[in-house]
C-alpha cells in the first residue's frame, strides 16, 4: 500500500522571501524600463517558471540560452538581497519537517525556482537533512510551469506516494491553482504576505503549527 506524501512549494511557503523577491524584481525590471502593478506581478511572475515569465514580460519567444542568461541576472540580485538578512525557514516549518522525518513520511519540494537558486537554498538551509536531492523538484526547463500541475506530478511520481492521499502547501495563486489541478487530497494555503485568497475555498495557515498533522494519515 502506498503512503501519503507531503509536498511543499518553497518560495513564499517554506521560505518567506516575498520582500526579497519583490525588491530584486523591481530592480531588475527597472533596468529594462519595465514597471508592473502588484496585480501584474501576481499574474506574470509569482509561482511561474522563468521562461513563461520572461516571454510575458518581454513579449517575445526566448531560447533556453536566453532564459538562463536573463533569469540569472535577476537571481544574482535576489540571492544578494537574501544574504543581507537573517535567512530562516517559515514559522513552524522546522518542527513540521522534524515530525515528517521522525515518522518517515514521504516529503518533497516542488518549486518554480531554477537550479542556481535551489543549490543556494540547499546550502543555506541544509535542506538535504530533510529532503533527498531527487525529491527537490525544480524548474529544469523540461516541464510546464505553474498553474500547470507538472512540477507537483513529478514530485509525487518521484516519491512514489498515493496522489489522492497527499497534501500540497502553496502560497502563490498560480501555485495554488497548480496544486488543485494536480488533484491531491488536500491543498493548504500558506499566507505569508497577508494576501487575499477569496478565490479559493481552502484552509489557510499563517504558521505551520496551525496545520492539522492528523490529515497526513487520514486522507485516502
Amino acid at each position: 500500500m502506498q503512503k501519503n506524501g507531503v509536498i511543499f512549494d518553497f518560495n513564499g511557503t517554506l521560505f518567506w522571501d516575498s520582500e526579497y523577491q519583490e525588491k530584486s524584481w523591481d530592480t531588475y525590471l527597472a533596468s529594462y524600463d519595465i514597471f508592473l502593478t502588484e496585480q501584474q506581478k501576481r499574474d506574470y511572475i509569482h509561482g511561474r517558471n522563468g521562461k513563461d515569465t520572461l516571454e510575458i514580460l518581454f513579449k517575445r519567444p526566448f531560447s533556453d540560452e536566453e532564459v538562463h542568461q536573463y533569469s540569472e541576472e535577476k537571481e544574482v540580485l535576489y540571492r544578494n538581497e537574501c544574504l543581507k538578512h537573517n535567512m530562516e525557514l517559515a514559522p513552524g516549518a522546522l518542527d513540521l519537517l522534524d515530525y515528517l522525518k521522525a515518522n518517515d513520511i514521504p516529503r518533497a519540494i516542488a518549486t518554480a525556482s531554477g537550479k542556481s537558486n535551489v543549490e543556494f537554498f540547499i546550502d543555506q538551509f541544509n535542506l538535504l537533512n530533510y529532503f533527498s536531492e531527487e525529491h527537490i523538484v525544480f524548474d529544469d526547463g523540461t516541464v510546464k510551469g505553474k498553474p500547470h500541475p507538472d512540477l507537483f506530478d513529478r514530485a509525487i511520481q518521484r516519491l512514489g506516494v498515493n496522489k489522492t492521499g497527499s497534501i500540497i502547501f502553496e502560497d502563490s495563486h498560480s501555485g495554488v491553482q497548480a496544486a488543485l489541478n494536480c488533484q491531491v487530497g488536500h491543498v493548504v494555503i500558506v499566507n505569508s504576505t497577508n494576501s487575499d485568497y477569496s478565490d479559493f475555498d481552502l484552509p489557510i495557515i499563517t504558521h505551520f503549527d496551525g496545520f492539522d498533522r492528523g490529515l497526513i494519515n487520514t486522507v485516502d
